[in-house]
């Protein structure tokens, strides 16, 4: 498997649900409902197999930084969870 394989949205969802060093309240999710414009949910409030399917989850924001964005090939998640440094 290359190394520039780029994940999948259930994938980065589930590194934040289930990372304990991530708080998943400071995510939110852009996805698309076929409008002119994205819209969001926080991470909590999203359903995993529910209303939103998984190929319509565009992007996923901490604050005004995304941290995966499917458009842009963003892919910051391997800095999650990080300590600041501190090991």
């Amino acid at each position: 498997m290359s190394q520039d394989r780029f994940q999948t949205s259930r994938e980065v969802y589930h590194r934040i649900r289930w990372d304990p060093r991530i708080d998943a309240h400071d995510f939110v999710i852009g996805y698309d409902t076929h409008g002119e414009q994205l819209e969001e949910v926080g991470f909590t409030s999203f359903v995993p197999e529910g209303d939103i399917p998984w190929h319509r989850v565009w992007y996923f924001r901490r604050g005004h930084e995304r941290i995966w964005d499917r458009r842009e090939r963003v892919d910051r998640t391997a800095s999650l969870g990080a300590s600041d440094g501190v090991l």
